[in-house]
């Protein structure tokens, strides 16, 4: 028979028997109609459209009441379901309302459980098919809400009597369902509101131990894991609220005294934060060790190296741990009501991670004491010795209840750093006590956790002491707890039998140790224990030696990269590492594994950071002794092998030598170096090209290079080579960087190259491509100002050069006057003051040179920036009256503006500043004054008159400044100078009135 017929029949069938059901009630016969249409409707014959719709307006007219059939018609539908097609949103919304009409008239009864699960799961694939049919219906939502607003009121209504309290359960079940498509503000607080409310109410009812009640709890705390999931916004506003709740709840099963739980559920912040500023942060946070050795690294320039973006060491990630690691049970899941109650602050605890999470992290610390030390705290879960309260016997609960730890601080240390600035500032003193008290508080409890731990929570916890110890600021905390994580974790690394996953979390944690700042006292620890460290690393070596031939996931090889890697961040601490042979000889053996990348990158990265911390007198024979291993036998290979991986660390590496050691290296070691990184420049992988060019600029300030014209002829091919085929950003900005570099040098030692007027415009050329990328720009502008000042030195002409200089000065004038960074316009003011001064600039128009000077008299005045302001004034010193030409006299008017406008602190950041922006204010005043001419007072007269006493307290605290260069000097002869004007028979008695007041300015010098 046609199967489409079938069905069709069944269902005309289903219809008639309902409409007669309607008239005169016959269950039975309806109930036997619907099991012919389940075997009938097969998921392979459902092909018709209309049949399945019919199916569904068929079984809508069924009654709520009639429960049986309701479950009949469930199940049925639940098969149907995923052959819904798009488009049937009010169907799918009447789906809804009816099966949720349908709960409300179960009556109260235990044996209702499984059609209540028949119901409960037809209504979740139905929500599951809303969700996936992507159907965002505002109305629909809204018809749903209302009727979930019957489902809260009787959630509300609970009482004491079991049977409705059965029905409650029931409802929150559904609600639990229904909230994933729940999407809006104002129906997630609706809702949210009510399961607070519920959830506290519960929490002291007798009934709330009994099976069912618990289960209410749980689905209670799921929904409002997914209200936290659904908003951000909803969990922030009701913080206060919801964190009370999780507190008590993880105490759930624990505590069965309810005088234990807290009468006030609802905690304030106990400090109002603002939010962070310049002003809070900076002054506080200091230099991290890699940025500060980076820069001590490069002693030559006057400019940092560019950060080379691809060739840092990744960390390891830490092994994920799963549900299946946490083994053990709790001595109370024997039972279901055991295991409810293991689900409830399971559920708790991750709502907590998840809070701790999202919510803003000023909010967050504000509520520290409830967390840490109330009456509720997380500390009593952790740990046996606090009160009465009994520790929680679940591995995976307390693993969650780390991980939430760990998200206090994650992120913090920005607000640790302001409540500490504050308290130097003499307020927020009683905040930052607190704050101290309460790291060391949560140090301590992690710390005693971690010996009673199970392993798998072991390692959770690992990667919270590593978060923790990066975030503490413990330079500010009088307790020795660096020698307490150290105590606590060293005793994993050589224990038997000891997990390789341990090992691993270990050494996370000792590089985060090695990379924060530190005390004193707490530095000369790490000291003390060199020979510990150094020890285990060597100990770690030799048992994974038989490894190096695995692949680089093996647990092993993990362990043995991170020793490497605790190693690179122990350089930090003690320099004396490169000292070490055993070390230097492990690491060459060890390159020679060309598959262990990783591994040789940790490598190279050590070996790096052993020359740059060690540079000095100390250690300049260990130092000379690795280089000479490394040219010997690490750089032939690694050249040879060309690895876009390894040989872009171990290039820039070599910037870490040093002039002096470099110059003591032997010539056939280095010229055939030199030689193949001139190669590496035109090399077609971009990180080996970048690593070869800023390379180029460090060396070619090593003595032993700069002197070497072949050299450096070899340098600017390369770079003008690099300049005309990649515009790559990350390969411009080592450009940038080793033409200032060559630059300098051209600039102190030209007479010493010959180098052809077409290669110097051509580099000019080069380095005015660079300023269309940002952070090419502070090198860059610098580069040009000096190559450009060249051509003074050579015979192009105004034809030749003009167009350049004209570009390039407008340019400058651009960054300069620019929303640029600091160190951009920097920049670009010197290279204009260095333009200023060149014969060139008087072969081009006169307006140019106008430009320029207008540009920077006008920054001295109102850039919001006083290092800026600063470095402006400076360029505007000349010690050559015809440079100024006819803007001298308007260069006393800028002077004057500038100290009245330099009073006023644009921002709160700039009082640092402000000081020596007037100390260079006065220094140009007086470059002034030993410039003056009796011809220009007639011109000054009302300037000096009215505004000399702007600028008189400024001059009387210099000239008894000390700790400004060559004052002394500067102040003697700008004394001198008046003088001499004084004795000119010429002058008027105004004129020597107004000099007089100008010399009393010194007269105390």
């Amino acid at each position: 028979m046609n199967k489409e017929y079938i069905i069709k029949d069944s269902l005309t069938t289903l219809v008639i028997a309902i409409a007669d059901h309607q008239q005169t009630p016959n269950e039975s016969y309806v109930g036997t109609c619907l099991d012919k249409v389940n075997n009938v409707f097969k998921p392979q014959w459902m092909k018709n459209q209309d049949d399945i719709l019919c199916l569904f307006q068929v079984c809508l007219e069924i009654s709520p009441t009639d429960i049986n059939l309701v479950v009949k018609c469930c199940k049925l539908l639940c098969k149907v379901l995923p052959k819904l097609s798009i488009g049937e949103e009010n169907l799918l919304k009447n789906i809804i309302s009816w099966t949720l009409s349908c709960i409300f008239h179960f009556k109260a009864c235990v044996q209702h459980s499984e059609q209540i699960n028949e119901i409960l799961n037809f209504y979740v694939c139905t929500i599951q098919t809303f969700r996936n049919l992507n159907i965002n219906n505002n109305k629909i939502i809204s018809n749903v809400m209302a009727l979930l607003l019957q489902v809260l009121e009787k959630i509300e209504n609970k009482s004491e009597d079991p049977l409705k309290n059965i029905d409650a359960l029931t409802y929150i079940m559904f609600l639990d369902a229904t909230v994933v498509i729940i999407k809006d503000y104002d129906h997630i607080n609706t809702i949210g509101i009510y399961i607070i409310k519920f959830m506290e109410q519960s929490i002291n009812q007798k009934n709330y131990m009994q099976s069912y009640g618990q289960e209410a709890l749980k689905y209670g705390l799921q929904i409002l894991s997914q209200l936290i999931d659904q908003s951000k916004q909803w969990t922030h506003d009701n913080f206060n609220k919801l964190l009370p709740i999780v507190l008590v709840y993880l105490r759930y099963g624990l505590i069965f005294d309810p005088s234990k739980f807290p009468n006030d559920l609802q905690p304030s912040p106990i400090v109002q934060w603002e939010n962070p500023s310049r002003l809070d942060i900076v002054p506080t946070i200091n230099m991290t060790n890699k940025r500060r050795q980076k820069k001590k690294r490069i002693t030559e320039s006057k400019n940092k190296v560019p950060k080379f973006v691809t060739i840092s060491v990744d960390d390891e990630v830490l092994m994920d741990v799963r549900d299946s690691d946490f083994s053990e049970d709790e001595p109370c899941t024997s039972n279901i009501i055991g295991h409810i109650t293991l689900d409830i602050r399971l559920l708790a605890a991750q709502i907590m991670k998840k809070m701790f999470t999202i919510v803003e992290k000023k909010m967050l610390l504000g509520y520290l004491y409830t967390i840490v030390d109330g009456p509720m705290n997380i500390q009593n879960c952790l740990i046996s010795e606090v009160g009465n309260s009994v520790r929680e016997p679940s591995s995976r609960v307390r693993a969650t209840i780390i991980t939430a730890i760990t998200s206090i601080f994650n992120g913090s240390k920005i607000f640790f750093a302001q409540a500490q600035y504050r308290e130097k500032k003499g307020a927020f003193t009683t905040w930052s006590e607190t704050l101290a008290d309460y790291m060391i508080t949560m140090h301590n409890t992690l710390l005693k956790d971690f010996n009673m731990e199970t392993h798998s929570v072991r390692l959770v916890l690992l990667h919270c002491f590593s978060t923790v110890i990066s975030n503490t600021p413990y330079t500010r905390l009088n307790k020795s707890l660096l020698k307490s994580v150290l105590d606590a974790i060293l005793a994993y690394t050589k224990c038997e039998p000891c997990d390789n996953y341990l090992r691993i979390g270990v050494f996370r944690c000792l590089s985060s140790v090695f990379n924060s700042e530190l005390p004193e006292f707490e530095k000369e620890l790490l000291i003390e224990k060199r020979t510990e460290i150094v020890n285990l690393c060597l100990y770690l070596f030799k048992e994974t030696k038989l490894f190096l031939e695995s692949d680089q996931d093996n647990t092993q090889m993990i362990v043995r990269r991170q020793c490497w890697q605790i190693l690179n961040s122990y350089c930090y601490h003690y320099h004396g590492l490169i000292e070490n042979r055993m070390l230097i000889n492990i690491a060459i053996e060890d390159m020679k594994y060309t598959k262990q990348t990783l591994l040789r990158k940790n490598i190279l990265s050590c070996l790096k950071q052993m020359s740059a911390v060690s540079e000095g007198d100390d250690y300049k024979s260990a130092r000379l002794e690795k280089w000479k291993l490394i040219f010997r036998k690490l750089i032939p290979p690694m050249f040879e092998e060309k690895d876009p991986q390894t040989l872009p660390i171990l290039i820039e590496s070599l910037s870490t030598i040093g002039s002096d050691l470099f110059n003591e290296l032997e010539d056939e070691l280095i010229d055939s170096y030199c030689d193949e990184l001139h190669m590496f420049v035109a090399c077609e992988d971009q990180n080996i090209q970048s690593a070869a060019i800023a390379t180029l600029g460090t060396l070619i300030k090593y003595e032993k290079l700069s002197k070497n014209p072949i050299y450096i002829r070899n340098t600017i091919d390369g770079l003008l080579y690099v300049s005309s085929v990649n515009k790559v950003n990350s390969v411009q900005e080592k450009l940038a960087w080793t033409l200032n570099c060559l630059s300098e040098i051209l600039v102190d030692n030209w007479d010493l190259y010959e180098i052809e007027d077409e290669k110097l415009l051509c580099l000019a050329k080069a380095a005015l491509s660079t300023l269309d990328r940002k952070p090419c720009r502070a090198c860059g502008t610098r580069a040009l100002g000096l190559l450009l000042s060249l051509i003074d030195h050579t015979d192009v002409t105004g034809q030749q050069f003009g167009p350049l200089y004209e570009d390039s000065i407008n340019i400058l004038i651009n960054i300069a006057n620019g929303n640029d960074s600091m160190k951009n316009r920097w920049n670009s003011c010197n290279s204009l003051g260095v333009l200023y001064q060149t014969n060139s600039i008087q072969k081009l128009p006169e307006t140019l040179k106008n430009n320029v000077f207008n540009t920077l008299s006008t920054l001295i005045i109102n850039c919001c920036n006083f290092k800026v302001r600063h470095v402006a004034c400076s360029s505007l010193m000349y010690n050559r009256r015809d440079l100024y030409g006819n803007n001298y006299s308007k260069m006393w008017h800028r002077l004057f503006d500038a100290f009245e406008n330099a009073q006023n602190l644009p921002h709160i950041c700039e009082y640092k500043h402000q000081q020596k922006l007037i100390n260079q204010l006065c220094a140009s005043f007086c470059n002034l004054c030993n410039l003056l001419e009796p011809s220009d007072i007639s011109g000054l007269t009302y300037l000096f008159d009215s505004r000399l006493h702007v600028i008189q307290n400024e001059m009387g605290k210099f000239c008894n400044s000390n700790d400004i260069p060559n004052y002394s000097e500067m102040l003697a002869a700008t004394h001198n100078h008046l003088h001499n004007i004084l004795k000119t028979k010429q002058i008027t008695s105004k004129q020597e009135e107004i000099v007089n007041s100008l010399l009393n300015m010194f007269d105390n010098h």
